[in-house]
């Protein structure tokens, strides 16, 4: 029977009709369109939303699981401002102060906090800021003077801390208090997390409204420690968390206060902040302003009472850089007099209120200037000068200006007479309202986002642009909710072949769709016979799918990718077989899990199911309340709840990542995080010592205020000030008269005609000195070679003068290691594991490696962008599919867009849908976006619900994102710009800074300019109206050409020019990346991350890391190099080959482990060594060639040449060192490159080729195995001149080789041709290719029967030699060995390239290992050689070979003296602590003395406790008294459930002399333990019976004579370590002498060897530069 009659008569087969319905699904399907097919009526089971009433039922009982907010906190009495109305005169105020120092002190002695009345006295502490006579004894008034005598004993180790607070310890009147909270209510604040920077003894916080209070996490700092214990004793108990620390020495996390309020310090002297932020010399009430900002959340508040200078000064930098950051909201000036009667001040000061600037908001700056008050504002005639704010708002200030004197002459002052409280008031109701908005929840993880139904679609739902026929049986497309009939404008064999691969489409979907819905795998049988039906039946008549006209008729459906993933198509025999969707099920059923038996359980099918931790799910699996598992998970450490984003996360999430971040986090943050604090800090990185970081002038992490202090001390002088800033990436100094004049300046570090402190910001600024003259006659500028030289002498001398200096001082040693650790080293990597997912949709064919699972896990949790770094052949492809999907079922994408190059479109598609049969794909190639079908093709995109679409590099190249959001991307760099400036600017003219800054701001509005000049686009749709939130990004090599603003010119290794393509990849990645918080949303996967230098690791970090470069201060390039690299100038050949150019590149990386961690926070790296790919064994085989007579020559006519070149007595346009390198390499393959005449070396490495090919072929005939041959210093030439290519070809030919095996990639130009090309070299038609690196490299498929590899001559690069190596050492290649031939000519350049090519690819491969071991190295370019390598090559020099030796010797014992550095540091730091533990030790035992002294021996019948203040005599009886206490004890510690902690212990009674406590712990774990307490406490731990409990206790008193024995060790040992390591310090490093004379050697041979590249020709080239 006919296959059509077939097909007839088993249309519908049992389970198949339209009447049989589908299995009820135990879980719903993705939503799936069947395009309308007249003959097929399929019945599909449809959810009725109408009847989920119960389904919304159980989501509210699990959401009803949840835990409830936090309690409100326990607030204090509101402090009485009419406590301090009694204080009266300077004595009542110190007698006050007195009063509450006492009850201080009793409270300390009791551990308690204060009752009422003593609450009273502390609150009437003004502090000492307005008595600064009660701490002068030399005064004339006798009683002040006895006051001013008793006070040091009065206040003991707390008297130098509150002398020094006598400057500008002033308390703030109640009155004031209260309207400023008055005004941040109105301001629209309504609780958070708060902070007060200047506390003193609380008086804002007293004053706290309760209902503010109640919501709100308080944090206190204070300075002074007296003013800090009263703080505690106040507020502690009600969790108001108090730091005894400056404002600029606390730890703090950014962007975290909701409000900063306080009244800050005054004062004319700066903080010592050493960070390099651009307040850090601002003075103190200034500083205390950017600060607070720092550490304010966007929207947040601050609120302060500040000196009326900060408004007034005349100096605006301070104001610049706060409206940068901030908008002002308001600020009302008090008068004179306000703060006399508290504290005993008349300064006249201002109340500012500011508001922090969100992403993107812009803030106006007319409040900045000082202008003239107008006479309405002024008190009198005098001219006087005001903030431009209360000439614009005079209603905000209280009184008139006028001046009053300050002590030190007239100042402004605002006078009023009336009631100032009532004033007050009236001000702060002008204040605009609401503006306060409350922090919103950051909530990144989609655990209250329900998944989507997954339903059938109804039978007339069809997709845009999908194939299918009317209801007449006409032939249509549909076109949004219409359908286009086209019956008739295609041909009819055309629609018969559309009309087939409809039908295949259909049944391929209907059996996808089946196989989600039942296990039952015998009813999946007749619908897949359907499948093999229509599938037959097309091919017999139409040929296989993959056909083209096939293709091209199918061409717009979305289907197409589907029915080209259903055949296995062999393009080189063009054959397919059927998919295994044919044979057997692809897809298992998802089941979902309905009851978990551990918390285990749970967390895992959360992850699956979420992503994240879902307290709701996990508490529905498990049945139980989430206080009844989650308590428990978190003391074993399984989960963590950050305090960032109030969500709970694994432990693998949370304890990585910036950990010191997340540490300040977690401290700030309160008691109930103490669990967090504990594990962060077991995981944070150990510290690096001095001997491991490289500081070198201009790193960013080293102050500016050291580097000042540095070039004070070498240039003799006083007053150098260096200023940096982030945003130019820039360096600026100023150094004295004399110190530019001085030797130092002009001549040890410096020349006549630069100084040191040019050259410093020179150094700063990653440039290298050069000198030049101008020419008298021509006006043209020339290189003067010898005072260049000497410049760069004399900055190689600052260089290693800053080295030694920098860590010399043992105090700045450890702040500068403590800022770098902090900085650089705070980062703990991820490991992820994807071994537990599931993966629903994915095919069962495929099994996925262990480090692809992985990758998707990092994809789907990391919360970072990826950048899969993983070797060809490792499998990225289906990773990124894997990725995306994953992210869509979870509903962290809802549109991912996979951009992929050109070629690979197809293939992508085809694989897509291989791996998700089900999934429903969007194909666009570049014929898509021609047209009228760009406009169709956009549409689709932004209408369809697509599971990915999937587009080529070119294609997404062409659509455009919006005029207004590349105006919008571009005025907001413009205005980061224009706010550094502002910040920036100063009296000197040419200011560095400012000049870059203006000099990027100018690139900015010219590509500005250049947008608006275009004509206006149409009405397309744009990239942001497309919908895509994701974005994966294959080979994303191909757009490392990013641009950069960089003083340094022609980095090697980046890109010279700007590409169009980058950028606009570039501001698409930061569209995407903003609808996840800037840190996530786009996935980039390329083989080679670093191919050319390892600067473009930055470009690299730039698109996926911007939070983290800015954070790091590395976001500019400059400031990047500054950190971990060291350049050097050379001269190198021009891209297009027409001349020579100077180069700037990277001679060594340093501080790398740091680098590499930081990289390795978005970078998944997989290299062939980790992943054991299945690739064919290879043996390395190097083919040796004698030097000829007419090489030496040769060779000896380089060495002239280059020393013409060395003398300058040639320009470099007529020869130079890279041309002379050049010729050497050609002459080492073959002399007729440079001599065409010169005779054939009869064992030249041409021959040898010949030799070993014919050899290899011969050998590898019954295989037909293949070679390719690899040449990139010849080309094959038609016009007589000598090609290598050629002599091969007739060596090989003449030998027996067919010519017609034989081929040259040059001769295949197109795509097709080179595919039929790589055809006949898999298949064995042609054995012998020969190519170069750049055409045979990339995309050359040939290793199927490739038997052997061979390098004629040795590329540039490591990249080079692994794209070559690529070709054979590859998947799919049959043999199981293969040959890599490498053809060197002795005495020549071959040897020393192939040696320092290995050297450069072994270190690539430890950088991406990770290897930490190895902190610095060179980088990866290879340049070209030097004069003195040429000669050293070219005579046999032995100085190359020792050089080997030396640096190998150099490097060992350097690591050596590193850990020699580290040791004598860490023994310098425990040197300085010993003396005080030896004290200590002493103390311990006088103390423990003491108490065995004052012993009561209680021994046998003399036993006695009193317990509760009853006597025992009786063991049992003491014991159960003391169970009773004991079980009250642990019922104070913190319950399950309950995240509070309580600490401290209760005296229960006395025993043999000694009060007996028992200790309240601060977990459940510890459980409480007794105390014996007398000058010190000895700890008794718990018995399990009462009779035990008193032994316990029993033996420890008895014991106290061991307890003693113990501590005289420990004293003695402590003794001996101290002499020892005493000792130890002063012995050298026993190897200095021999470092020291290698290093003399090394440079030696350095500067013979020129490898410093600073010979004359290149500084000649230089001239062509300027």
């Amino acid at each position: 029977m006919k296959l059509k009659k077939l097909a007839e008569v088993t249309m519908w087969l049992p389970g198949f009709a339209p009447d049989d319905p589908l299995p009820e699904a135990r879980c719903t399907a993705e939503i799936i369109a069947f395009p309308l097919v007249s003959q097929v009526h399929d019945a599909v089971p449809v959810i009725d939303e109408g009847n989920s009433s119960d389904i919304a039922v159980r989501v509210i009982e699990v959401a009803a699981d949840v835990p409830a907010p936090k309690p409100l906190r326990s607030v204090w009495p509101a402090l009485d401002g009419s406590l301090h109305a009694m204080l009266r005169g300077e004595v009542g105020k110190f007698e006050a102060n007195l009063a509450a120092i006492a009850v201080l002190s009793l409270l300390d002695a009791d551990n308690r906090f204060p009752t009422d009345e003593e609450r009273s006295i502390l609150n009437r502490y003004t502090g000492w800021g307005g008595l600064p006579k009660a701490f002068n004894p030399e005064q004339d008034d006798p009683a002040w003077r006895a006051r001013a005598e008793s006070l040091p004993d009065l206040l003991g180790e707390d008297y130098t801390s509150a002398k020094g607070s006598v400057v500008n310890a002033h308390y703030t009147a109640v009155f004031v208090i209260d309207a400023i909270w008055e005004a941040v209510r109105r301001l629209g604040f309504r609780g958070g997390r708060v902070l007060d920077p200047s506390a003193g003894t609380g008086y804002f916080i007293g004053a706290m409204p309760k209902d503010l209070a109640e919501v709100s996490e308080i944090t206190a700092i204070e300075i002074d420690r007296l003013s800090s214990r009263m703080l505690s004793r106040l507020y502690g108990q009600h969790g108001v968390r108090t730091l005894t620390v400056g404002f600029e020495k606390a730890r703090l996390p950014k962007d975290w206060f909701d409000l900063v309020i306080s009244n800050v310090p005054f004062g004319n002297y700066q903080v010592p902040d050493d960070r390099n932020v651009p307040y850090a010399n601002f003075l103190i009430h200034d500083y205390f302003f950017g600060r607070a900002l720092e550490v304010t959340r966007p929207g947040g508040l601050v609120a302060f009472i500040t000196s009326a200078g900060t408004l007034d000064k005349w100096e605006d930098r301070a104001r610049r850089h706060l409206a940068s950051q901030a908008k002002l909201l308001g600020s009302i000036r008090l008068p004179s007099g306000t703060f006399s009667q508290i504290a005993n001040t008349d300064v006249t000061t201002d109340i500012v209120f500011l508001q922090k600037l969100g992403a993107g908001e812009k803030a106006t700056d007319d409040w900045i200037s000082v202008v003239e008050a107008p006479y309405a504002m002024c008190d009198g005639y005098r001219r006087l000068y005001v903030s431009n704010w209360y000439v614009q708002n005079p209603d905000m200030l209280i009184g008139r200006m006028g001046q009053k004197s300050n002590g030190y002459g007239l100042s402004n002052a605002a006078i009023f007479d009336g009631d100032i409280g009532s004033a007050l008031r009236e001000r702060i109701a002008r204040l605009p309202e609401g503006v306060h908005h409350p922090r919103a929840a950051r909530n990144s993880e989609p655990s209250g986002k329900q998944q989507r139904d997954i339903r059938v679609a109804a039978p007339e739902f069809v997709k845009p642009g999908a194939f299918c026929l009317t209801d007449d049986g006409r032939l249509a497309v549909s076109e949004g909710q219409e359908l286009l009939v086209i019956e008739g404008t295609v041909s009819a064999t055309a629609a018969k072949r559309i009309v087939g691969m409809m039908a295949i489409r259909d049944a391929a979907r209907k059996l996808l769709h089946v196989q989600h819905l039942t296990d039952d795998d015998s009813r999946l049988g007749s619908y897949r016979l359907m499948l093999n039906m229509a599938y037959d039946g097309f091919v017999a008549r139409h040929g296989y799918l993959h056909a083209k006209a096939n293709k091209l008729a199918f061409k717009g459906d979305p289907d197409l990718p589907l029915l080209l993933s259903l055949e296995n198509y062999d393009p080189e025999g063009g054959v397919a077989e059927k998919a295994d969707v044919f044979f057997r099920r692809t897809v298992g059923v998802v089941r979902k899990v309905d009851r978990c038996n551990t918390p285990e359980e749970a967390l895992l099918v959360s992850l699956h199911e979420r992503g994240c931790v879902d307290v709701a799910l996990m508490a529905s699996l498990l049945g139980q309340a989430s206080s009844a598992f989650l308590p428990d998970m978190a003391d074993r450490g399984l989960i963590f709840l950050n305090p960032e984003t109030s969500q709970w996360e694994t432990a693998d999430a949370y304890l990585a990542g910036n950990v010191r971040s997340k540490l300040e986090m977690a401290e700030a943050a309160g008691g109930e995080f103490v669990r967090n604090v504990d594990a962060l800090k077991a995981v944070v990185p150990a510290d690096l010592g001095p001997g491991e970081i490289d500081a070198r002038i201009g790193s960013t992490w080293i102050p500016a205020r050291d580097y000042a202090e540095f070039l004070d001390q070498l240039l003799e002088c006083e007053g150098c000030t260096v200023e940096f800033c982030a945003e130019a990436g820039a360096w600026n100094i100023d150094v004295p008269w004399q110190g530019e004049r001085s030797v130092a300046s002009t001549q040890t570090f410096g020349t006549g005609r630069i100084s040191a402190g040019e050259l410093f910001v020179v150094t700063l600024n990653q440039m290298v000195p050069t000198i030049r003259d101008r020419d008298p006659v021509t006006d043209r500028y020339f290189v003067n070679t010898e005072e260049t030289i000497a410049s760069r002498e004399k900055q190689q001398a600052l260089k290693e003068a800053f080295g030694a200096w920098a860590f010399a001082d043992a105090n700045r040693c450890e702040r500068l290691v403590r800022l770098y650790n902090d900085q650089f080293n705070s980062v703990r990597l991820r490991e992820f594991d994807g071994s537990g997912l599931a993966l629903p949709g994915f095919s069962e064919v495929f099994n996925l490696h262990r480090h692809q699972k992985d990758a998707i896990w990092r994809i789907v949790s990391g919360g970072v962008n990826t950048l899969l770094a993983h070797v060809v052949g490792a499998g990225k492809t289906l990773t990124m599919i894997c990725g995306g999907m994953e992210l869509r079922r979870l509903g962290m994408a809802s549109k991912p867009c996979y951009v992929v190059p050109n070629h690979m479109l197809e293939q992508f598609a085809a694989e897509f849908l291989r791996a998700y049969p089900g999934a429903n794909i969007l194909m666009a190639s570049k014929d898509d976006l021609v047209g009228d079908k760009r406009r169709t093709l956009l549409s689709r995109i932004a209408t369809g619900d697509w599971d990915g679409v999937l587009i080529t590099h070119a294609s997404f190249e062409r659509i455009k994102m919006s005029d207004e959001a590349m105006t919008t991307f571009i005025e907001a760099r413009v205005y980061e710009i224009e706010c550094a400036i502002r910040a920036s600017k100063s009296q000197k003219r040419g200011n560095r800074i400012v000049k870059e800054l203006e000099r990027a701001k100018k690139s900015w509005l010219a590509r500005l300019e250049k947008l608006a000049a275009k004509s206006k686009k149409d009405d397309m749709l744009t990239f942001e109206e497309l919908g895509v939130d994701f974005l994966f990004i294959d080979e994303a090599h191909y757009f490392k050409n990013l641009y950069r603003f960089t003083k340094m010119t022609r980095v090697a290794g980046l890109p010279n020019a700007n590409s169009e393509r980058a950028f606009d990849m570039f501001v698409k990645t930061r569209h995407v990346m903003d609808k996840h918080g800037g840190r996530s949303g786009v996935v980039f996967a390329t083989g080679t991350p670093v191919s050319n230098s390892m600067a473009e690791m930055w470009t690299m970090q730039r698109y996926l890391q911007p939070m983290t470069l800015r954070s790091n201060h590395v976001s500019q390039f400059d400031t990047w190099a500054g950190n971990f690299g060291e350049s050097v100038t050379a001269l190198e050949l021009s891209p297009d080959g027409s001349g020579y150019r100077m180069n700037t590149r990277f001679a060594r990386f340093v501080n790398l482990p740091e680098l590499m961690t930081m990289f390795r926070e978005v970078a998944d790296i997989r290299t062939a060594d980790m992943l054991k790919l299945p690739v064919p064994r290879y043996c390395l085989e190097t083919m040796t060639a004698k030097p000829t007579v007419e090489l030496k020559e040769f060779v000896a006519t380089l060495v002239a040449r280059a020393e013409a070149i060395r003398n300058g007595e040639v320009t470099p346009h007529e020869d130079n060192m890279l041309a002379v390198t050049n010729d050497g390499r050609k002459a080492a393959l073959d002399m007729r490159l440079v001599a065409h005449r010169e005779p054939e070396a009869a064992d030249g490495k041409v021959n040898l080729c010949a030799e070993r090919i014919h050899g290899i072929w011969r050998d590898t005939t019954a295989f037909r195995g293949t070679q390719a041959v690899f040449c990139d210093l010849s080309t094959p030439t038609d016009d007589g001149r000598f090609s290598v290519y050629h002599v091969i070809r007739a060596k090989l030919v003449e030998m027996g080789v067919p010519g017609t095996e034989i081929a040259f990639i040059h001769d295949f130009e197109s795509d097709t041709a080179k595919a039929e090309l790589f055809k006949a070299v898999r298949e064995g038609r042609i054995r012998v290719l020969l190519g170069s690196t750049l055409k045979m490299g990339v995309g050359t498929n040939i290793q199927t029967r490739l038997s052997a590899l061979h390098h004629l001559d040795a590329p540039w690069r490591p990249s080079d030699v692994e794209q070559r190596e690529g070709r054979i050492i590859r998947q799919g290649n049959l043999n199981e060995e293969v040959r890599i031939v490498r053809y060197v000519t002795e005495a020549s350049f071959d040897a020393y390239i192939w040696q320092t090519l290995e050297t450069k690819a072994r270190f690539i491969a430890q950088v991406m290992r990770g290897d930490t071991g190895m902190r610095s190295a060179e980088d990866v370019e290879l340049a070209a050689l030097s004069y003195a390598e040429v000669k050293a090559l070219a005579s046999g020099n032995p100085l190359v070979m020792e050089k080997a030796g030396i640096d190998a010797e150099v490097a060992k014992l350097s690591l050596l003296k590193s850990q020699w550095d580290n040791q004598r540091w860490s023994n310098q730091r425990e040197s300085a602590t010993l003396p005080g533990r030896i004290e200590k030790l002493r103390q311990r035992i006088e103390a423990i003395d003491a108490d065995i002294a004052d012993r009561v021996d209680v021994r046998g019948q003399r036993f006695c406790m009193v317990i509760g203040g009853q006597h025992f005599v009786e063991r049992a009886e003491a014991g159960e008294a003391l169970v009773r206490y004991y079980v009250e004890a642990k019922a104070r510690t913190r319950k399950i459930g309950n995240w509070k902690t309580s600490a401290g212990e209760i005296v229960v009674g006395q025993f043999a002399g000694f009060d007996l406590a028992v200790s309240i712990p601060t977990a459940s774990a510890d459980g409480p333990s007794f105390l014996l307490k007398k000058r010190r406490a000895y700890v008794a731990h718990h018995s399990d019976n009462p009779i035990g409990m008193v032994r316990v206790i029993e033996n420890v008193a008895n014991a106290l004579e061991g307890r003693l024995a113990e501590v005289h060790e420990d004293l003695a040992r402590a003794e001996k370590r101290l002499a020892d390591i005493l000792a130890e310090i002063s012995k050298p490093f026993d190897k200095e002498d021999r470092l020291t004379q290698l290093l003399v050697r090394q440079r030696e041979i350095n500067a013979s060897l020129d490898l410093d590249k600073g010979n004359a020709g290149a500084m000649e080239a230089e001239t062509e530069v300027a």
